[in-house]
């Protein structure tokens, strides 16, 4: 091989290694642009579950029962952390809301099934009171005596006679 030909295989090696050198950095920031939309759109999807999964909770605390509730809290606080926006005091502010519910629900349900002379459907309804009412610190071991009082009185009572 002649020596021209060598001197320009070794410049066109040189020019080529120095445009991928300048052509790379180029093609970085283009990269790192999609990550960047294709982060941005993750972000927008968690944040739309996260909305959604809050008004879900909200919409269970005014017109679905404790299970279903507790479900939501738990889905809306996945979603929350998952967006990166999970407040501690909110979630303790819904579950307080959400017990309360369930403790006020319970002693209506204690009464309704003490009035219908049904001691076990009621001592249930006042399991749930008391468990509900200690998760939240609202248990008073007076009432809750009182109560099991009462539900005792109607198991001594007799139970009427069956009608044909």
């Amino acid at each position: 091989m002649n020596q021209g030909s060598k001197h320009k295989k070794l410049w066109l090696i040189v020019l080529c290694v120095y445009g991928a050198l300048v052509l790379a950095p180029g093609v970085g920031p283009l990269v790192r642009a999609e990550q960047t939309k294709e982060e941005k759109a993750r972000q927008r999807m968690l944040n739309l579950e996260a909305a959604n999964a809050l008004w879900r909770l909200k919409r269970a605390l005014e017109k679905e029962g404790f299970y279903a509730g507790r479900v939501r809290l738990n889905v809306w606080r996945a979603a929350a952390m998952d967006a990166g926006k999970f407040d501690p005091q909110k979630y303790a502010e819904y579950k307080r809301q959400l017990y309360e519910k369930s403790v006020n629900e319970s002693l209506e349900c204690f009464e309704f099934y003490i009035e219908q002379n049904s001691p076990h459907d009621a001592k249930m309804c006042l399991q749930t009171w008391k468990v509900h009412a200690e998760e939240i610190d609202q248990f008073d071991e007076d009432t809750y005596n009182e109560l099991v009082q009462r539900l005792d009185r109607l198991k001594d009572k007799p139970s009427p006679a069956p009608t044909e």
